[in-house]
């Protein structure tokens, strides 16, 4: 019986995949003032049949990612529900089993906007002008910009 029981674990390990997703990088709103902001992760996934599977994770992360605001991943309580959705969507949609999935890196990477940039300079007392009209001056001031190699 001892046997048999070894027999099966080993099967069922031999049959896990672990397949690794490095520097995904999405969009994501901001509950501060609907901003969007950049970020960045690694994740681990462990499950069966994985590797033949990688563009449907990928197509599930782009999927599930953009229903989170950047904030709700910044607590352990939000990453866990991230992975939790992720798993039910991929089983649901693509009948792939995961069983785990461990995140190797998470952060968020400044974006510097043109909306930032106007903010910035209205908090100094800089910006007096309408922010509509501004902001198309801005942008049109880096349109003109050269850059010489």
């Amino acid at each position: 019986m001892r046997k048999v029981t070894l027999l099966l674990l080993l099967s069922s390990f031999m049959l896990a995949d672990v397949v690794e997703i490095k520097n995904f990088e999405s969009d994501l709103f901001s509950k501060d003032r609907n901003r969007v902001k950049k970020i960045e992760f690694s994740l681990l996934f462990d499950g069966r049949d994985l590797k033949e599977n990688r563009y449907k994770i990928v197509d599930a992360l782009n999927i599930v990612i953009s229903s989170f605001y950047v904030e709700d991943l910044f607590t352990s309580k939000g990453k866990e529900r991230f992975k939790t959705v992720i798993i039910k969507y991929i089983s649901k949609k693509y009948a792939v089993d995961i069983d785990d999935i461990f995140i190797q890196q998470f952060k968020v990477k400044e974006n510097v906007s043109v909306d930032a940039f106007i903010d910035a300079l209205r908090d100094e007392g800089f910006c007096r002008e309408n922010p509509r009209k501004l902001r198309r001056s801005i942008a049109e001031s880096f349109e003109d910009i050269e850059i010489d190699n």
